[in-house]
């Protein structure tokens, strides 16, 4: 999503959970791997241009997402926020890494 090395070209460990969630603080989606957490919200939101990737802390990252026109998907708004969390991460944050993600 940006020009900056992602966490796995620094060899952080990619067998670890990446947990997606919105602006909301619901978890939506699961992925593998850091890069297919942000491939994800990319489709979900429809995105055209990440306007901000911010890193809140190790493996925590916080995106301003601003998709496409969508008037069959039902959104009043076309900027999103994400925030992509790594596994320990969010057991750091006390939220349950055993939640079910609204799109698993």
């Amino acid at each position: 999503m940006t020009d900056a090395p992602s966490p796995e070209d620094l060899g952080v460990d990619q067998k670890v959970p990446w947990y997606v969630y919105d602006r909301n603080q619901d978890l939506l989606h699961i992925a593998p791997t850091l890069t297919e957490a942000e491939a994800w919200a990319i489709a979900h939101w429809g995105v055209v241009e990440v306007a901000d990737r911010e890193e809140v802390a190790d493996h925590d990252y916080w995106y301003l997402l601003f998709a496409a026109p969508q008037e069959e998907a039902g959104y009043t708004s076309r900027d999103f926020q994400a925030r992509i969390i790594r596994r320990d991460r969010v057991i750091a944050l006390r939220r349950d890494p055993d939640a079910a993600p609204r799109h698993p």
